[in-house]
């Protein structure tokens, strides 16, 4: 069932929101698809608001048009969240999750929806997404496919 949201784009002012989904969202939806422990180290480093992405223009939020909470977040960069700077026409997806009480609810596919056409608005031609396993599914049913599984050490 889809429910009525906004999609805009976010901005400095929303790194608390951000911060707070990410923190109920992740622990939650990512504990089908991996252990305790590797959770213990990882949601330290993937559950708080990126300013670099807060500031892009290209990260944005859905908020739930009723409520006004902040339900999803996502979006898309033209540099990579490990190698810098990418080749001409190509992004990289960015930090999307969802509140968990909205999933299969159309929010991130209508912040995928927004995505899609903001990059399609600067050329790109192209996106890569280093994605969590448990998102796998989403992108495919969305119509992205999978190259090949990666692993991320995300601590030095």
């Amino acid at each position: 069932m889809s429910l009525p949201i906004l999609i805009r784009s976010a901005g400095p002012r929303d790194a608390d929101a951000v911060t707070a989904l990410l923190r109920r969202s992740y622990p939650t939806l990512l504990k089908a698809d991996y252990s305790a422990q590797t959770l213990a180290q990882a949601l330290p480093h993937i559950t708080t608001a990126q300013p670099n992405l807060l500031t892009s223009g290209t990260y944005f939020l859905a908020q739930d048009d009723e409520s006004g909470e902040i339900v999803g977040a996502g979006g898309w960069t033209d540099f990579s969240p490990t190698n810098g700077v990418g080749a001409l026409g190509e992004g990289h997806l960015r930090h999307f999750a969802t509140d968990p009480t909205y999933v299969r609810r159309g929010v991130g596919t209508a912040l995928l929806r927004a995505v899609l056409a903001s990059a399609r608005g600067f050329e790109v031609a192209r996106l890569k997404c280093i994605s969590t396993l448990t998102a796998t599914a989403f992108y495919r049913a969305n119509g992205l496919c999978g190259s090949r599984e990666i692993e991320v050490c995300l601590v030095p």
